[in-house]
Parts: C-alpha cells; sequence; structure tokens
C-alpha cells in the first residue's frame, strides 16, 4: 500500500509537470501572439498618410526646394553682380595773374596746356573752366577765353566775363573740344581800356 502511495505521488507529480510545461507553451504563444498584433496595429497607426496624402505631401516638399534654390540663385546673383564705375573729376591749373588793356584778344602768357580727351580721360567727359577776373576799379568788362592754338579757333562756348572791381570767380558751361592731342591757352581783353586781370583759373574734366 505505501509503495502504491508512492507511485500515484510520482506520476501526479509528471502529470502536473507535463501540465504545467504545456501551459506554460500556451502562455507564451499567447504573449507572442500579442506583441505582433500590437506591433502591427501600431504600424497601421503610424502609417495613416494614404498615397494621395504622400503625393501632397512630396509636391510641398518639392516646391518648399524650388523656392529655397531660387531665392539662393537670386541672392548670389545680387552679391556677384558688378557696379557701374562712378565718375571722376580732374583739374587743370592756369596760372595768373595776367593783366592787359587791349580791347582785343591777348594771349595769357604761361597758361599753355595740351589735352587728349579720348587718350587721357576716356570718351564720356563733360568738359569746362572757370576764372577768377577783375576790371579795374569796376569800370568797364574784363573778357577771358579758351583758344585752341592747335587750330587757331576759340573754344566755342568758353568766353565768361566780369564787371567787378574785385577778383570774382566766372564759370563756362559745357565745353566742345577737337578730337586729338591739342594745346589750349587763356586770352584775355578789356572793354574799353581799362585794366583787365586774369587772377588765376583751372579747366575741369568729369570723366
Amino acid at each position: 500500500m505505501k509503495r502504491f502511495i508512492n507511485y500515484y505521488f510520482i506520476a501526479s507529480v509528471v502529470i502536473l509537470s507535463v501540465v504545467l510545461l504545456f501551459l506554460f507553451r500556451r502562455v507564451y504563444k499567447i504573449e507572442s501572439f500579442l506583441a505582433t498584433l500590437k506591433n502591427e496595429t501600431l504600424i497601421q497607426q503610424i502609417d495613416v498618410c494614404g498615397d494621395d496624402c504622400k503625393s501632397q505631401i512630396n509636391d510641398i516638399v518639392s516646391k518648399a526646394i524650388s523656392t529655397v534654390s531660387a531665392t539662393t540663385k537670386t541672392a548670389v546673383q545680387k552679391e556677384t553682380a558688378t557696379e557701374a564705375p562712378s565718375k571722376k573729376t580732374a583739374y587743370i591749373p592756369l596760372s595768373g595773374p595776367i593783366t592787359t588793356t587791349s580791347t582785343d584778344w591777348v594771349d595769357a602768357a604761361g597758361t599753355d596746356v595740351y589735352i587728349d580727351l579720348a587718350n587721357d580721360y576716356g570718351k564720356n567727359t563733360y568738359v569746362s573752366w572757370e576764372g577768377f577776373l577783375a576790371i579795374a576799379n569796376g569800370n568797364g568788362q574784363a573778357f577771358a577765353r579758351l583758344y585752341d592754338a592747335t587750330h587757331g579757333i576759340a573754344v566755342n562756348g568758353s568766353e565768361i566775363s566780369t564787371t567787378n572791381g574785385s577778383s570774382t570767380q566766372v564759370a563756362s558751361g559745357s565745353l566742345s573740344l577737337w578730337a586729338g592731342r591739342n594745346l589750349y591757352r587763356v586770352q584775355l581783353k578789356s572793354l574799353n581800356s581799362f585794366v583787365a586781370t586774369f587772377v588765376s583759373g583751372r579747366i575741369k574734366i568729369n570723366y
């Protein structure tokens, strides 16, 4: 009887072990299935954007990239654009003082200058000149002009004058000089033989 009870106890332990192993495997399979199901559900929740949605997103991204590229290109073009060169001004001094009482044009000694606009200053030039003149006691009028000694003609528009007894600055308008290297000088005269004075002057060239 005692031996039978021992066999029964051992058999019970074996059967219980088999049952527990079976139950453990079933629980493991269920847990694996639940984990897989959870991952698939998570993926489905994440991948809520369909083909239409993805297409719209791609269009938006493409437009944004195009806009950024265009902006960058414009910025580079602005940085590399060159500005037009600014104008410069040159002055050619004309020394004095020179006086005369002649009512005819006379050369002002020491005022000779050579000018070649195209070679020295380029094509786009604006030429004018200015001088300080006086007529003795303010009687009459003093005149001055530029003379093109190379061609034997007065420079058109270069004549300036004053009726003041004290030194007065007088300026011409725009002058047209002949092409090439030409010799220019100041000429001076008095209206009525009172002492006319050319104090000093200068030719102004914007280029």
